[in-house]
């Protein structure tokens, strides 16, 4: 049962889907509200105890039926059903009761009423491309029509049972009338505008144990079902239509042609809305207010008016568009999409330096025609817009930007403009062996009064050596560390390693060295180069150290 109930639950969503279909809205068509009626052959299938709970076809039985139905839109109908079968089952099918011996054989009347929800889009009729109310063509058209249905109905049966067993169970009383919910799926087949043949299948949900005659009373998902499917063959109650296109006769103003229902069963062959009677044009898609004929471009002027028949425009200009508005027509204009200028033929020149933007590289800035339009501000002889410096006179070799120091790298690359340098290093320098050796050795020469920032006086001379450097080397960062042993509180460590770096950092400016190009850091007892248990090695750790690095 709980299976059903998905499948239950999977059909009823294409009706919610349906019910939102903006197609809803459109007008009735001519297969709405038809009538038809037919009959049904096929088999019934019971599906209980008495068989092996997988679907098969050992119990399938001969069915056969009558039906009615009421097409109410294209996509739904409503079908009025009586079905008769026989439906029987025996233990014998199925191990688990092998020992209880029981079968039974009953007949099934089924009344119902259920809804088919087709799988088609439009009704059986040529339609063309945009779906309007013009849209049904004349001529009928055969189709394959999947649908699904469900509905509700009571199905009757009249078991007999039988037992083998020598001491049968005593029989409960139970009612032979059922509800029962009909749901399935279906194919059908138009055979022509009054004759239709269907295949369908479907099951029969119910709410009762007893359509064999036995209740199983073990759990509580026991309910029987049964299955019908087969053929159907039905006739559509139709007036009669000699053309085939869906509009009877009496109401056809064109009975013996093939037309269009919204025209009153007339032909529009050039589908354009007036039938072919009234059309002047009636091979060439028109206007009404043309009758019938064309205005191609529908700029409201008619093509044998029209000196562009096949391009909108303007009466004032003989039916000729004026796409950019600057009173130049487009196919006089250069620059159709663009307003412009007479002198120019109807380009545009934004800047005003003689030279029409499609050209001009630089159309907001006046420019030369040298430089297609673009100014040299800077005079190298190169564009601003080839330019990497151009507001600076540079030389081609270097995009428009000098090379002031003479060293191969331009200025605006060169970390060091104004001292030649290898580019290795960024254009700067590189630091002479002694200088770095005075770096070096004032990791061992700077010292400070014990826990403070303050420099004892040996400290100055390679601090005045290291200031000295430091103006040597411009476009060069000087980076100065400190560190700390590891006596006393982490944080004053930290703090102490701070301020002695700041203490050189003022000495060095007070020397002359610019403040700007030093980078202090505090590291306080981290990254020690020497073991904090000897007081060699915290004499060691207490340190500050220099580096030079370009920028």
């Amino acid at each position: 049962m709980k299976n059903l109930k998905l499948i239950l639950f999977a059909l009823l969503l294409p009706m919610f889907a349906f019910s939102q279909d903006e197609e809803a809205t459109e007008k009735t068509k001519a297969s709405s509200g038809e009538w038809s009626a037919g009959l049904f052959v096929g088999y019934s299938n019971y599906l209980g105890e008495l068989v092996d709970p997988t679907f098969t076809f050992d119990e399938s039985n001969a069915a056969f039926g009558i039906f009615i139905k009421n097409q109410i839109s294209h996509r739904f109908g409503l079908k009025a059903n009586l079905y008769y079968g026989t439906l029987s089952g025996d233990d014998a099918n199925y191990d688990r009761n092998a020992n209880r011996g029981a079968s039974f054989e009953s007949s099934v009347v089924e009344i119902a009423v259920r809804g088919e929800f087709d799988f088609r889009k439009k009704e059986n009729y040529d339609y063309q491309e945009g779906d309007t109310e013009f849209s049904q063509s004349g001529s009928y058209k055969k189709k394959v029509i999947p649908f699904i249905f469900i509905g509700a109905g009571a199905s009757f049966t009249d078991p007999d049972v039988t037992f083998e067993s020598s001491n049968p169970p005593v029989p409960e009383d139970f009612s032979n009338a059922h509800l029962a919910i009909p749901l399935g799926v279906g194919l059908r087949v138009d055979l022509s505008r009054k004759l239709y043949l269907g295949l369908e299948w479907g099951q029969r949900i119910t709410f009762t144990d007893f359509l064999d005659g036995i209740s199983n009373k073990e759990g509580d998902d026991n309910n029987d079902i049964y299955a019908m499917g087969g053929l159907t063959f039905g006739m559509r109650f139709v007036d009669k239509d000699s053309d085939n296109d869906g509009v009877a006769d009496d109401q056809d103003k064109c009975p013996t042609l093939p037309g269009l229902t919204a025209l009153g069963g007339c032909p529009d062959s050039d589908g354009d809305g007036l039938a072919d009677r009234d059309d002047n044009c009636p091979n060439e898609a028109g206007d009404v207010s043309h009758n019938g004929c064309p205005d191609s471009d529908g700029d409201g002027i008619g093509d044998h008016i029209d000196d562009c028949p096949d391009t909108a425009g303007l009466r004032r200009f003989s039916g000729c568009p004026d796409t950019d508005n600057d009173g130049i027509v487009d196919k006089e204009d250069s620059c159709p999409t663009t307003p412009g200028i007479p002198a120019m033929n109807g380009c545009p020149d934004s800047d005003r330096d003689g030279i029409t933007d499609d050209k001009d590289l630089c159309p907001q800035t006046p420019g030369t025609a040298e430089h297609n339009g673009c100014p040299d501000s800077d005079d190298d002889g190169i564009a601003d817009n080839e330019d990497n410096c151009p507001n600076t006179p540079g030389s081609r070799r270097f995009n428009g930007c000098p090379d002031t120091d003479n060293d191969g790298i331009a200025d605006n690359e060169d970390k060091c403009p104004t001292l030649a340098g290898p580019s290795g290093n960024n254009g700067c320098p590189e630091i002479l062996a002694e200088d770095k050796a005075v770096l070096d050795l004032a990791m061992q020469n700077v010292s400070f009064e014990t826990g403070s920032a303050r420099l004892l006086s040996s400290s100055r001379g390679i601090l005045n050596q290291i200031a000295e450097i430091v103006t040597r080397y411009p476009g060069y960062i000087l980076y100065i560390d400190g560190y700390t042993d590891n006596v006393g509180n982490d944080f004053a460590n930290q703090q102490l390693s701070v301020q002695r770096t700041n203490s050189c950092a003022d000495y060095l400016e007070s020397r002359g060295a610019d403040r700007s190009v030093m980078v202090t850091n505090g590291h306080g007892e981290s990254d020690p180069i020497a073991d904090n248990t000897s007081a060699s090695g915290r004499r060691t750790n207490r340190r500050v150290t220099f580096r030079l690095e370009s920028q």
